[in-house]
């Protein structure tokens, strides 16, 4: 697929090299091991290798091209939605044509679905996960009108709090204050700029007062304040972004869709 492209040999010779770099990790023991790759590997690009979603993305273009071209979405009323490896196909009607016509071309292409990973859903009844998100369609409160509420996963909320708490550990009180506050900042940065989408409010005020907690329970680490009560008063939300620089959260989302075109 990519030779179908690009003619460089260079270029060419070097994804070969990527598709058999071994891939090194560690078992139960701590002992590192090949657990993907290899000189041996014929097929596929490794587990964990840095340059396989990219040519995930390459190969799997051609299922995007077929859905577009042969106008799948209007036929099948299904609308396919793909990030790399990883898609869902949002059935307006039935669900067994869509799925017939994706392992047909999944086959086509000396690829099968994860069958573990595969699931019909109901998006009325249940919810699922994609991309670190939750969806599943709810109503509206006052209208009663259905719309499709996406939010920040349960797993990704969980992730980015244990990743504050440890940016902020009482262990790391002797290094620069700043330093600190900088790493803080860029992992909320960037979880906000992803997770900042649709029905994220609740989700985002979540990771601020977590953030704020988490800051204040470090400076008063720093400064031998033991008393909870103390301590918020002496770091109260409003000087831990004036004063001291945390990133604040935002709680509006900033982004409705994204779209993308095949």
């Amino acid at each position: 697929m990519v030779a179908e492209r690009i003619v460089d040999g260079g270029i060419l010779h070097l994804i070969k090299q990527w598709l058999k770099a071994p891939v090194i990790g560690e078992d139960d023991n701590g002992v590192k091991k090949t657990v993907g790759g290899g000189k041996a590997n014929r097929q596929g690009t490794p587990q964990g290798g840095v340059i396989s979603p990219l040519l995930a993305n390459c190969y799997l273009h051609i299922l995007d091209r077929i859905w577009q071209r042969r106008h799948l979405k209007g036929k099948l009323s299904a609308h396919l939605v793909r990030y790399a490896d990883d898609f869902v196909v949002l059935c307006r009607k039935e669900v067994e044509e869509p799925l017939k016509v994706v392992r047909h071309v999944l086959a086509r292409l000396d690829l099968s679905l994860n069958e573990a990973k595969t699931h019909i859903v109901d998006a009325t009844q249940a919810s699922f996960n994609f991309l670190g998100f939750t969806i599943q369609m709810s109503r509206g409160a006052k209208t009663g009108k259905p719309y499709p509420s996406v939010r920040p996963a349960d797993k990704s909320l969980k992730k980015i709090k244990a990743r504050l708490t440890e940016l902020t550990g009482r262990n790391l009180t002797p290094i620069p204050l700043s330093d600190v506050v900088g790493n803080v900042n860029r992992s909320l940065r960037g979880w906000a700029n992803y997770f900042h989408f649709h029905n994220s409010s609740q989700a985002m005020n979540k990771v601020r007062t977590h953030a704020e907690d988490r800051l204040r329970t470090h400076l008063m680490a720093r400064h031998k304040v033991k008393d909870r009560g103390i301590g918020s008063g002496r770091f109260p939300s409003a000087h831990l972004y004036a004063r001291y620089g945390l990133y604040k959260v935002p709680t509006k989302a900033g982004w409705h869709s994204a779209h993308a075109l095949a």
